[in-house]
């Protein structure tokens, strides 16, 4: 980063692997928000998994609302920070949401560690384990779904590739940790009824990801990022359709080492989802030295308002020239939706809270 750089933290992103970065920063500022992602598909490419912890759901209604009372109060000088504890879960197969529930909590349900890489949310949690067989992460679930019903899982994330380049002491206004590019993933999901009895059980196994976001203020521009699963490769990326001023970028992780190549890219078929998102069906990305993923978005593991989440199929060419194919995780982000009244409100009706399960 250029001392330039240094003085503009707004456009600043930095960008790592490491486990020890992955606890809770607790940023200051009225509009910062963290988030603790982790997905796995299945080894047959028909199952996908993603759950999220946020301290700051910035996709909530209500964390909207403080932000712009924030900036219409002294010019934006207030700083009451919007404190919107979240999990999401989803689980899918075929392209067929299965399980699927998105959960407010009050601040005071939320704990997160300055010094490890763990925290919890009500009933649910994740921590960083370490075991005779490896490092890793243990995530167990207990939250509300449809209905009045219960969703509780017991998962792992056993490492294969993580802590792969230290944070870097500068600051910036986004850190994105990619934690663990590639985990082996197994463990329980249950759904439980009102009753109290098991009306589902799922095992699952797969392979995994895990990333940390921290970010200083809240974003408004679309980002559309995704991750794939190769024999030798794992890939990811973020594309930003709409900033001529944020580079999209790839990231390969190969026999333990993380490469970053900025890439030019092109997105085609936009076509619109059932609440009004534009959502392309082709994302070609392409670097300098000619390395290509194409992405083709397929089945949809969830749908909404400001994001949707899809199984793509990915095909990569690296230097060697040899074509490389498999199905990963993709998603469409654009939180300046929530500008609208009219989306707001239809997103609070997805989101559970207190007692109240979500309605969708």
């Amino acid at each position: 980063m250029s001392e330039n750089q240094q003085f503009q933290p707004e456009s600043s992103v930095s960008f790592c692997s490491s486990l020890k970065d992955g606890a809770w920063h607790d940023l200051a500022g009225p509009n910062a928000f963290e988030r603790w992602h982790f997905d796995a598909v299945s080894d047959d490419g028909r199952e996908a998994l993603v759950i999220t912890f946020y301290d700051n759901y910035a996709l909530s209604p209500r964390y909207y609302e403080t932000r712009r009372s924030n900036a219409a109060v002294n010019g934006g000088s207030a700083h009451i920070k919007p404190q919107f504890p979240a999990l999401s879960f989803v689980y899918s197969v075929d392209g067929k949401t299965v399980l699927s529930s998105v959960h407010e909590y009050r601040p005071d349900e939320f704990r997160g560690s300055r010094d490890n890489a763990e925290c919890s949310i009500g009933k649910s949690s994740f921590r960083l384990d370490t075991a005779e067989y490896g490092t890793g992460f243990v995530i167990r679930i207990d939250m509300g779904t449809l209905r009045n019903r219960s969703l509780k899982a017991e998962l792992e994330w056993l490492s294969v590739e993580s802590d792969l380049l230290p944070a870097d002491a500068k600051p910036a206004k986004t850190i994105w940790n990619i934690v663990a590019p590639r985990s082996d993933v197994s463990g329980r999901i249950t759904l439980i009824g009102r009753s109290g009895k098991t009306q589902k059980m799922i095992h699952f196994r797969g392979t995994g990801y895990h990333d940390h976001i921290c970010n200083k203020d809240s974003e408004n521009g679309a980002r559309h990022w995704g991750r794939a699963h190769f024999n030798d490769t794992t890939v990811v990326f973020e594309n930003h359709p709409n900033s001529a001023s944020t580079p999209s970028k790839i990231f390969l992780i190969r026999d333990g080492t993380i490469h970053e190549r900025n890439v030019s890219s092109e997105t085609t078929e936009i076509k619109r989802n059932r609440y009004g998102l534009k959502i392309p069906r082709r994302i070609s990305l392409v670097s300098d030295d000619n390395i290509r993923l194409r992405v083709k978005p397929s089945c949809v593991i969830r749908s909404g308002f400001s994001e949707v989440k899809m199984l793509s199929e990915m095909r990569l060419m690296l230097r060697d020239g040899k074509p490389r194919k498999t199905f990963g995780i993709t998603e469409f982000i654009e939180p300046g939706r929530m500008k609208n009244r009219l989306v707001r409100w239809l997103s609070d009706l997805a989101i559970g809270k207190e007692r109240r399960s979500p309605l969708f």
